[in-house]
């Protein structure tokens, strides 16, 4: 899933939700800037514990997951 994708998912849920970009930020614990740089796809310099926190706060998880396509090698 591509960072914007998880960003648009982020500003659906919060609205959904009622919640404004400052009150998602202090529920994760990051700035309203930081929440705004996720839902527009700038989120790029940080580090994923912060996309993660925004999304614990909403209740999701971040997953990792191998490309069924590649298998390790070895």
């Amino acid at each position: 899933m591509r960072l914007e994708s998880i960003g648009n998912h982020i500003r659906i849920e919060r609205h959904r939700r009622g919640l404004t970009q400052k009150l998602l930020g202090e529920m994760a614990g990051v700035s309203k800037g930081r929440v705004e740089a996720i839902e527009c796809g700038r989120a790029i310099d940080m580090g994923v514990g912060t996309v993660n926190a925004v999304l614990v706060a909403l209740g999701f998880r971040l997953d990792v997951v191998r490309n069924q396509d590649s298998a390790p090698e070895g």
